[in-house]
C-alpha cells in the first residue's frame, strides 16, 4: 500500500474518536497514520496486519539466506542445467536475478 493511500490523523483526533478509529482499522483493515503538525508520528494498524508483518519479519532472514544460497549452487554448472530441467520457472526467476 503507498504511502499516499494511507488516510491521516492527527493525533488529538484519533484520541477524541478513538473507538471509532479502531473500529476502523480493525473492520475495513485499513491503517491510519497518527500525525502531529502534519508529520506522521505513528501507524496504527490491524492485529491481523500485525501478525502478518511480524511473520514476515521472522522469515524474512530465512529467505533470504535459502535465495542466496541457491544462487550459489547456480554457478555449478550441472546444477543449473539440472535445476533448468526440473524446474524452468524456478531457473529463470533465479537466473534473471529477480530474487
Amino acid at each position: 500500500m503507498s504511502e499516499s493511500a494511507v488516510r491521516q490523523m492527527g493525533v488529538s483526533d484519533a484520541r477524541a474518536n478513538m473507538t471509532e478509529v479502531i473500529a476502523e482499522v480493525r473492520l475495513l483493515g485499513k491503517p491510519i497514520a497518527l500525525t502531529r503538525r502534519d508529520k506522521p508520528q505513528a501507524m496504527l494498524i490491524s492485529m491481523d496486519r500485525w501478525k502478518q508483518a511480524t511473520l514476515d519479519a521472522e522469515v524474512r532472514p530465512f529467505h533470504d539466506d535459502v535465495v542466496r544460497r541457491l544462487h550459489v549452487l547456480l554457478q555449478d554448472k550441472e546444477f543449473a542445467a539440472m535445476l533448468e530441467r526440473k524446474d524452468p520457472t524456478l531457473y529463470e526467476v533465479l537466473d534473471s536475478g529477480a530474487l
